[in-house]
């Protein structure tokens, strides 16, 4: 078989997708041309196999010999994306993912791969604090071109697209490393482009206005934002500081202990209650602020965490105080303590009673959404957009993901996630 022949047969190999019968062939060709267009078609074959292992070196010579080649250079830019960035393990350092993602932004990718890459960078920097770093890496895209399509979770709502993303990531940045005039204005440009995120843009805005000491504008949007149905619980927290600032002690409190009844995951409070314990003591509330400063050690003990030292000698400081009051030894015990004080403050309880109160909803339409095929239950995107939780097993015989249904829903309550929720039944199809 001439050069030639051997050539058209392994592209042909490679084009039905039989790779693995297309590499040997390639890698004569290889071994004898070192042509360009017989290494990128060598290299396409490793990487589909997920061969990385021989696909990377190879990526490296290519890279060298051929570096005006554009389909050498993407399938060495996919190569090291595949094969180098998307398998550093979780706990992988900032530094090491910006090496690699450095690397392969010489080599100039575009669309998606660009995106990959730096997006990368951007959630790991985000993760670890490095603001700094997601403010230079965000510079590297366009977000002109990035897709305005919103994401979809498993139960079919909308959420952020690859462009609102990069917006998040640049104005938080922005945010962190004090940049405070520029995001201010940069907030402006783009507070109505994403109406879905606009609480998010919003809160950015009145980050800045608080650092800037503007009190009363930044009080303004969190008060604004946090008299939404059910505000966020880091909204809340953030509101609250303000209200501190304005010397509002009791309605900064007031808000806390609102921010703490509406979250659920302790390990993701523990600043709040270590300001919740400050605050108690500062107004002269000894047993709470020993309680919430206790509650915050705790949990940071049972994560493995380190606690600081400034909480240490103000709960031995407390102790000092407190002789002849037990304190909390567990996070449960220091848990109910501090609950008692949130819901007394806030009047803010979870009451079940109250849930049942609800009236079902009756001849509701919606999509459903069958989701994986070994869980029990899944979910109907109503056209109200709202969710609703059903059984499988209530289903009707037949159906399929998708199908347009009718139904009523009754009142329900997500443990998980601690909150309101409803259950979808007497399920039919059509509308």
């Amino acid at each position: 078989m001439t050069k030639t022949d051997l050539h058209n047969e392994a592209n042909k190999l490679r084009q039905e997708k039989k790779y693995d019968e297309a590499i040997p062939l390639y890698e004569e060709l290889w071994n004898k041309t070192g042509d360009q267009f017989d290494g990128a078609g060598l290299l396409s074959c490793l990487r589909k196999l997920k061969q990385y292992d021989e696909a990377i070196p190879l990526a490296d010579e290519i890279v060298k010999k051929f570096s005006d080649f554009r389909w050498a250079k993407n399938e060495a830019i996919w190569t090291y994306i595949e094969g180098k960035l998307n398998r550093l393990e979780d706990d992988a350092t900032v530094g090491k993912i910006v090496e690699i993602a450095n690397a392969i932004m010489t080599l100039n990718p575009e669309g998606v791969a660009a995106k990959i890459v730096v997006f990368k960078v951007l959630k790991a920097a985000k993760a670890a604090g490095e603001w700094a770093t997601v403010d230079e890496w965000a510079d590297k895209l366009n977000p002109d071109v990035l897709s305005t399509t919103p994401m979809t979770d498993e139960e079919g709502r909308e959420g952020w697209s690859d462009q609102s993303l990069w917006y998040n990531y640049k104005a938080r940045a922005l945010v962190e490393t004090d940049k405070v005039e520029e995001v201010l204005e940069f907030i402006n440009e783009v507070i109505n482009k994403f109406p879905r995120q606009k609480k998010f843009f919003l809160r950015f805005k009145a980050l800045s206005l608080h650092k800037l000491g503007k009190l009363d504008d930044a009080h303004e949007i969190y008060r604004s934002l946090c008299n939404e149905r059910r505000p966020d619980w880091w909204l809340l927290h953030e509101y609250a500081k303000v209200l501190n600032d304005e010397g509002e002690k009791d309605e900064a409190f007031k808000v806390m202990c609102q921010a703490a009844v509406s979250h659920k995951k302790l390990e993701a409070m523990v600043t709040l209650f270590k300001e919740m314990g400050l605050l108690c003591k500062e107004t002269g509330r000894m047993k709470e602020a020993r309680a919430h400063l206790l509650l915050s050690s705790l949990i940071r003990i049972e994560q493995g965490w380190s606690i600081p030292e400034s909480i240490s000698d103000k709960i031995t400081e407390l102790n000092s105080v407190l002789t002849n009051k037990s304190a909390p030894s567990s996070v449960r015990e220091a848990l109910n303590m501090c609950r008692e004080t949130w819901h007394d403050i806030s009047g803010v309880k979870a009451d079940r009673a109250a849930i049942r109160q609800r009236k079902p909803k009756r001849g509701l339409t919606g999509k459903l959404l069958l989701g994986k095929p070994d869980v029990l239950f899944c979910f109907i995107l109503g056209n109200d957009n709202m969710s609703y939780f059903c059984q499988k097993s209530d289903l009707p015989v037949g159906i399929v993901d998708g199908e347009v249904v009718s139904f009523t829903a009754l009142p329900s309550f997500d443990k998980k996630k601690n909150t309101e929720s409803w259950k979808a039944v007497d399920i039919i199809r059509g509308n």
